[in-house]
C-alpha cells in the first residue's frame, strides 16, 4: 500500500491537511497523486457565478474557460457546470454557470 502526505497552503495561510485517504486498490504512485490531487481539489472553497453572453457554440461542461471583465479590468479562471443555449425571437444566447476558486 503507497502512503501520501498533501498538504495544501494558500497564499499567506498556514497548512490544512486533510483526513487520510486509505485505499488498499491503489498500488501506484501515479494513481495515488492523482487520488490525492482530487481529494484535496474537493475542499477548495468555491464560487458559483452566472455568466449570458451572445451565441456560442463550443463550449461544454468540464471545460475550463477564462472570463475577462473588461468593465472591472480584472480576468479569473473557472469550470462550466452548465450550458443553457436560448433562443428568443431571433436572438440567440448562451448561459453559463462557472465554478471559481472563492476570493
Amino acid at each position: 500500500m503507497i502512503d501520501i502526505f498533501a498538504e495544501r497552503i494558500p497564499a499567506g495561510g498556514t497548512a490544512n491537511r486533510g483526513p487520510d485517504v486509505v485505499d488498499p486498490l491503489i498500488t501506484e504512485l501515479s494513481v495515488a497523486l492523482a487520488r490525492g490531487q482530487v481529494e484535496i481539489d474537493s475542499n477548495v472553497p468555491l464560487r458559483t457565478e452566472q455568466l449570458s453572453a451572445k451565441f456560442r457554440t463550443g463550449l461544454r461542461v468540464g471545460q475550463l474557460i477564462e472570463v475577462i471583465d473588461s468593465l472591472q479590468g480584472l480576468s479569473w479562471r473557472g469550470k462550466i457546470t452548465s450550458v443553457d443555449n436560448a433562443v428568443e425571437g431571433a436572438k440567440l444566447s448562451t448561459k453559463l454557470t462557472v465554478e471559481r476558486l472563492n476570493g
